[in-house]
This record gives C-alpha cells, sequence and structure tokens, in this order.
C-alpha cells in the first residue's frame, strides 16, 4: 500500500482546488481560463446529479507545480463569470 502514495501525494501537489465559480461555468471554461499558465493534466468540476449544473467548486490539476503555482498567483481573486475566485492548495 505504501508504494502508491508518492505518486497520489505529487499529483496533488500541483492541484488547485477552485471555490465560488458559477453554476453556468463548465470543464471547457476552466480549461480556457487555467491553460495558458501550462499543460492541465485534469479538470474535475463537481456537478449536480440531477441539474447536471456545477455545484460551485473544481480541481485543476497541472502537470508542472511551478505552473499551478502561477495560475494560483494570478487567479485569485480574479473576477470571473460575476463572482470572485478563490483558489487553495
Amino acid at each position: 500500500r505504501m508504494g502508491d502514495k508518492p505518486v497520489q501525494d505529487n499529483r496533488d501537489q500541483n492541484t488547485i482546488r477552485v471555490t465560488n465559480i458559477s453554476e453556468d461555468t463548465t470543464e471547457a471554461d476552466l480549461q480556457a481560463l487555467f491553460q495558458p499558465f501550462g499543460r492541465i493534466s485534469r479538470v474535475y468540476l463537481a456537478k449536480d446529479k440531477e441539474t447536471m449544473q456545477s455545484r460551485g467548486f473544481a480541481f485543476v490539476s497541472f502537470v508542472h507545480r511551478e505552473d499551478a503555482a502561477r495560475a494560483m498567483d494570478k487567479l485569485q481573486g480574479y473576477g470571473y463569470d460575476h463572482l470572485i475566485l478563490k483558489l487553495e492548495w
């Protein structure tokens, strides 16, 4: 079991939790917003199972941590779709 841990940890280090996103936001929107900062390995947008609308938070994983850090620096408090984004590790 201990063997799988480093890979998981490494990916988590490059993942940003994005909150306060509007219910109209899509994965494609997030991809477009974060793409300029570097290669993205995954975008996960939490959606309501019935309405399929955004639940207001997402996870964006970058291939490189420095790209994630740059995105975090530039997009923290960024006004997007009439809401202010909040980013955290």
